[in-house]
This record gives structure tokens, sequence and C-alpha cells, in this order.
């Protein structure tokens, strides 16, 4: 039993299930100030281990998003042949990696 980050009620979380439809709620009530993935690092630890929502598949991504950037290797061989669905990730991992940089330097200079 804890209290939810966006209603502040008491709330009894007891599967993956109840975690993802608080996560759900914390996107829904986004004011925009922060990005979705912030809201995620900053408040799913008040009431539910992280680890329960993370799979392979995005360490997967953020590695392969890591490859494709150090080693300067194409996504694919045109645009009109490379997955949509991975450019739409890479770009959410790319404005995600700067907002965390620009939210780091911000609290250095604090």
């Amino acid at each position: 039993m804890c209290e939810t980050p966006i209603t502040r009620q008491k709330k009894e979380f007891n599967n993956v299930d109840d975690i993802y439809s608080e996560v759900e709620e914390i996107s829904n009530a986004s004011d925009g100030k922060r990005t979705i993935g912030q809201e995620m690092w900053f408040l799913v630890p008040l009431f539910a281990n992280p680890q329960y929502l993370l799979r392979d598949e995005f360490y997967n991504l953020i590695n392969e998003y890591h490859y494709i950037q150090d080693y300067n290797i194409p996504l694919g061989r045109t645009l009109d042949e490379t997955d949509a669905n991975k450019l739409e990730y890479f770009t959410i991992i790319r404005n995600e990696m700067a907002n965390a940089l620009r939210l780091k330097q911000e609290k250095d200079i604090k």
C-alpha cells in the first residue's frame, strides 16, 4: 500500500498491471514541464520497482542506438527502407538523453 504520485490516494499494487495502470495515469497527467521519461524517472520509484517495467527489448534498443551513434552505422540503406518504429524509438531515446543531460547540467550549475 502506498500513496500514488498523481492522486495522492492510498493504493495497493498487487501486480504489474496495477503498476502499468498508474504509469498510464502519470502519462495522462503530464503537464508538459517535464518529458514523459522524466516523469517516469522521478515518479515510478515512489510506488514501484522500475525493474518491473523494463524489458530486454528496451535495453537492446538503447544499445543499438548507441552503436549507431558511436560507430556512425546507418539505420537503413535509405530513409524509405528504414524501419519507421525504430526511427520513432531512436528519436525518443535521443530526446530523453538530451533532456537528461540538460537537467544534469542545470543541477551542476546550482
